[in-house]
């Protein structure tokens, strides 16, 4: 009897410790990929970048706090920064923040995964797999745990639901760009680090302009509305490592273009 009851002990530690180093590692994770999106670009964000290396420094804090202290309370606080780092992608997909709106990329994606697993792993663990109680009153501790499962379905429901709507209005933006007549030259226009190159330029009335997209988050190349009333254009959404040609207008004048979902980008064509 003592030897089951010692082995089903020994099978709990295994499973304790077993969730606790998958949650840090994850927490390592989740900092990797924000590192990588901050140096490809997003430290060009005002806000968003602060806030993107600031989680990258928290996510290594408590990854590494995680790894090498086994308390219930690291833990939660893991648990706890994986689901505001997801809320706040969630929000930012659907109703943006500080000024951004976050469009669907791979990148994002696989974080918003990796936050998610990091959230089930720990909270699972320190709810679970750690015996002592840590809330006021068994009764609350009790509700919590029933809440924790309820809570991690939802998360997953809308982190689906924001990714299927962001795709679909991808896809919808993503229309070819308005008609007009061909020319034989074409302009070529380069995004990389949150910045049009050339931000200024001019071309001839009905002149291709060939925008490409090198940066890790998608763009857009489009006039300034109601900046003029000779003519506008619109790219569309340009999704990372695409190009999308867009005709020039057919009235001569300066047309104030920006990304619509990174408005602090800007620059001026001129049609002569």
């Amino acid at each position: 009897m003592s030897l089951t009851t010692s082995t089903i002990e020994g099978s709990h530690r295994s499973l304790a410790t077993a969730l606790r180093l998958v949650g840090a590692a994850l927490l390592l994770t989740t900092g990797a990929i924000h590192l990588d999106l901050y140096l490809t670009g997003y430290r060009h964000i005002p806000t968003i970048g602060t806030l993107f290396l600031l989680q990258v420094l928290t996510s290594a804090v408590l990854g590494l706090a995680t790894l090498t202290l086994a308390r219930r309370v690291v833990a939660l606080m893991g648990a706890g920064f994986a689901l505001s780092t997801l809320v706040g992608y969630v929000l930012s997909l659907w109703f943006g923040l500080f000024g951004f709106h976050e469009v669907r990329t791979s990148a994002g994606a696989a974080a918003a995964a990796v936050e998610l697993a990091a959230f089930a792993t720990l909270g699972a663990y320190a709810l679970f797999l750690v015996p002592r109680p840590f809330l006021a009153t068994e009764r609350v501790e009790v509700a919590v745990r029933r809440a924790f499962g309820p809570l991690g379905a939802l998360a997953v429901l809308v982190l689906v639901a924001s990714l299927a709507n962001a795709h679909a209005s991808s896809n919808s933006s993503a229309t070819p760009p308005s008609s007009g007549p061909s020319s034989a030259s074409t302009m070529k226009v380069t995004i990389k680090n949150f910045l049009f190159a050339p931000a200024t330029f001019s071309v001839s009335p009905g002149e291709s302009i060939v925008v490409t997209n090198v940066d890790s988050a998608a763009h857009t190349f489009t006039s300034v509305p109601g900046a003029t009333a000779r003519g506008t254009f619109d790219s569309g959404t340009i999704a990372p490592g695409k190009s999308v040609t867009v005709v020039a207008p057919m009235t001569a004048g300066s047309y104030p273009f920006y990304c619509s979902i990174h408005n602090f980008m800007t620059g001026t064509l001129t049609v002569k």
